[in-house]
């Protein structure tokens, strides 16, 4: 569910974004750290600040979410500054909130994360040429490799998350014509005698146009699966 409290539309407006996750503060208390951290630290009246909200680890991709209206008013330069109380409000992985920063500093927004005292691109102003400081360059740099490390370990898990499951005999990614994947193993189905009679035609010297016409599959289907016919041989009875 998302809600959204518009206080402000002005240029140069400061929203507050709060998400409930699981065992985490609730609604009230991160917006009431969000409009504490207003008045006191940037002299704001906590009357001035309009605040977007969410539930749900999965709210931030629904297009009517709190999130996306926080993002929709940022791309109208609606928005001079963002304030959340983890990064975690705003990201699941270190990719998905370097682009979120990145987001926000392209559109001269600056970004408040709380919990690690995070302030980027203060001052800045919708619209106004920014020179990051050397402080702010090593962070954004700093995001940038942790962001390019974190896809690569996940590359390379995924990589070996395919060659232990083909190592143990678990079939990876689409199954072949005659077959369905159970828990990564081939099991025959329907189609599977049409893929044993495909085999045998081309051994009689059948054409594949011919051979594909009768089977009512395409001919790069026939050519699969005489690449396969070692596959197929495997599971006959």
């Amino acid at each position: 569910m998302a809600t959204q409290s518009d206080t402000s539309t002005t240029e140069g407006a400061t929203v507050g974004y709060v998400r409930v996750l699981p065992n985490t503060g609730t609604v009230a208390d991160q917006r009431e750290r969000i409009l504490d951290y207003a008045e006191r630290d940037l002299d704001l009246n906590p009357a001035n600040v309009s605040m977007f909200s969410d539930e749900g680890a999965e709210a931030r991709a629904d297009q009517s979410s709190g999130y996306q209206a926080m993002l929709d008013r940022v791309a109208t330069a609606a928005v001079g500054r963002v304030i959340v109380t983890d990064a975690a409000r705003v990201a699941k992985t270190v990719v998905d909130f370097d682009e979120f920063v990145e987001t926000l500093l392209d559109a001269g927004v600056a970004l408040h994360v709380l919990d690690i005292g995070l302030e980027l691109g203060e001052p800045g102003t919708v619209h106004a040429d920014r020179t990051d400081t050397p402080d702010e360059r090593a962070i954004l740099q700093g995001l940038s490799i942790a962001a390019d490390i974190e896809a690569s370990v996940s590359t390379e898990r995924t990589r070996e998350g395919i060659h232990a499951a083909k190592a143990s005999g678990k079939h990876v990614g689409r199954p072949p014509y005659g077959f369905d994947s159970e828990n990564g193993r081939l099991v025959p189905n329907d189609d599977f005698n049409t893929a044993l009679l495909v085999i045998e035609r081309l051994r009689d010297g059948k054409s594949k146009r011919s051979t594909a016409k009768l089977a009512g599959i395409t001919r790069t289907t026939v050519q699969n699966i005489v690449d396969r016919s070692a596959l197929y041989a495997e599971h006959m009875d």
